[in-house]
């Protein structure tokens, strides 16, 4: 004899079939939490190998310091400035790492829009006016306050807007734009710079994917992370000679998301 068991469709299943189930279901949590060990052990291994390659390179800046102090002529030769140009390399991937290593949960609160693209504006100006370049900030008259971590969120468009200043090589201007659309908020970062080839523009997210001379290739990546994090999704429009422009669109009530 079999027992029916009534789920909460006008699907039947027998008693044997539930077993099935219950047995599948039990291999997909034991997968999920095989899945979360490994990222736990990933995210503590970069967590010491930053920690491991930090203390040395803080040991190096001091002594760059004390040395250049003690011999200003050191200055004059070439591979000196190739020496403090690879350790400010090295700890600007350090700094990289560890945003995108952060795994802890988002500090939501209620942000507005205007307040957000001034502070970003006031913080890049002393940059934008030594490249020459401007930074528009259009917004739309009904935009609403939303919610999201303002430190985290803030991190990720500075990363766009500076990806944009160093793709123009003159006579360049970025505009940032904030509107409603969809019952979204829509933030986005567009430029006249270089833009992107085609073939490069899946990858660009990836972490440790670098087209750039000077590229930690985590700059993007941690754009994603965050707004992923947000419960965002982020697009891409290029054109080589023509520009970019990144789309931010992010959910106006608050998010329960928390890993980046």
């Amino acid at each position: 004899m079999s027992v029916i068991l009534q789920t909460g469709s006008d699907d039947m299943l027998t008693y044997d079939e539930q077993e099935k189930m219950e047995r599948l279901m039990a291999k997909d949590e034991n997968f999920h939490e095989l899945i979360t060990a490994i990222k736990e052990d990933y995210h503590l291994t970069l967590s010491q190998i930053s920690h491991e390659i930090r203390n040395p390179l803080t040991y190096m800046d001091s002594s760059i310091q004390w040395i250049q102090k003690m011999h200003p002529e050191v200055e004059d030769f070439e591979f000196w400035a190739q020496m403090k140009h690879d350790l400010q390399y090295m700890k600007t991937l350090l700094d990289d790492i560890s945003i995108f290593n952060n795994g802890e949960k988002l500090n939501i609160s209620q942000i507005e829009p205007d307040a957000f693209a001034c502070d970003l504006k006031d913080t890049l100006l002393p940059e934008l006016l030594n490249r020459h370049i401007p930074l528009l900030i259009k917004l739309d008259n009904t935009y609403p306050a939303f919610y999201g971590d303002p430190v985290r969120l803030k991190q990720a468009f500075l990363n766009l807007i500076k990806n944009s200043m160093e793709s123009i090589t003159e006579r360049g201007r970025i505009t940032l734009k904030v509107f409603t659309h969809d019952k979204r908020l829509m933030i986005a970062v567009k430029d006249n710079g270089c833009g992107i080839p085609a073939e490069h523009q899946q990858a660009v997210f990836r972490p440790f994917v670098t087209y750039k001379d000077n590229g930690t290739g985590l700059g993007l990546s941690i754009v994603r992370r965050i707004i992923l994090a947000h419960n965002g999704t982020i697009h891409l429009r290029s054109a080589v000679g023509k520009g970019t422009e990144v789309q931010v669109y992010l959910p106006l009530l608050p998010t329960s998301h928390i890993c980046i």
